[in-house]
């Protein structure tokens, strides 16, 4: 199977605390835009089941950082877009690799699809952080007629490293298909206060919308920061509302 080239280059525990506006997931409006796209077909959320490398189980054994407890997780609606966040795929990142010396695998391929859509949306942040614009990881659709297409994620477009230090200035991603998606929780910070969390959602259009996209291939960059997918949702395209 052929690598895309991209790939070839280079804690406390604390309540869950909702920062922004753009978590609406538990009024009975957004539950019913969440039903109402996810019934009429506008939109689908993947199940990646076997492909999580951490499922959501585990959240709350993750002693290294117990903020991951504080997290959102099952059936969620975060800028428009339904998301059902059973645990996390996380690919390779050197800084983890080197300083931390946890290793995640390289790829994850093979998740199944079998549909035709408009667009991914993929809810997702980083592990450690990299300069803007650099690769992190790639998403590969393949059709059923044995083309694919490729899109490259990137540090600070699309995604940064989960840990926000300052709830006063978040960083939002730059490129138009990016936008935040949720902000909250407690990461302990040296100063012995809680930093947020936040992670972005990303928009990736298939240029192939009339043909059916078999599986979707997960690429690392090979980058300092690993990719953790939370959870993907294939659709119309549009569905994502862009958040301050």
């Amino acid at each position: 199977m052929k690598i895309p080239v991209c790939c070839l280059a280079g804690c406390l525990l604390a309540a869950f605390v909702t920062v922004q506006a753009q978590s609406i997931n538990s009024t009975a409006p957004a539950l019913k835009v969440r039903d109402d796209l996810i019934t009429s077909g506008a939109a689908t959320p993947l199940d990646l089941g076997t492909n999580y490398t951490t499922p959501v189980t585990w959240f709350d054994h993750i002693d290294r950082f117990p903020a991951w407890r504080t997290v959102p997780r099952g059936f969620q609606l975060f800028a428009g877009v339904p998301l059902d966040i059973e645990g996390m795929i996380c690919l390779w990142g050197g800084g983890n690799t080197t300083n931390l010396h946890i290793v995640f695998p390289e790829e994850r391929t093979g998740i199944q699809v079998n549909k035709k859509f408009e667009s991914l949306y993929i809810y997702h942040a980083g592990f450690f952080t990299s300069s803007n614009g650099v690769p992190v990881y790639a998403v590969v659709f393949r059709y059923d007629d044995g083309t694919a297409a490729t899109n490259t994620v990137k540090h600070t477009d699309d995604l940064f490293d989960w840990h926000a230090h300052d709830a006063n200035n978040v960083p939002v991603p730059t490129a138009a298909r990016s936008t935040q998606a949720w902000v909250g929780g407690a990461f302990p910070n040296k100063n012995g206060k809680n930093d947020p969390l936040h992670f972005t959602l990303t928009e990736l259009a298939n240029p192939q919308p009339d043909q059916t996209v078999q599986t979707i291939d997960l690429y690392s960059c090979k980058s300092r920061t690993a990719p953790c997918v939370m959870a993907m949702t294939i659709g119309k395209a549009g569905l994502m509302k862009s958040t301050p």
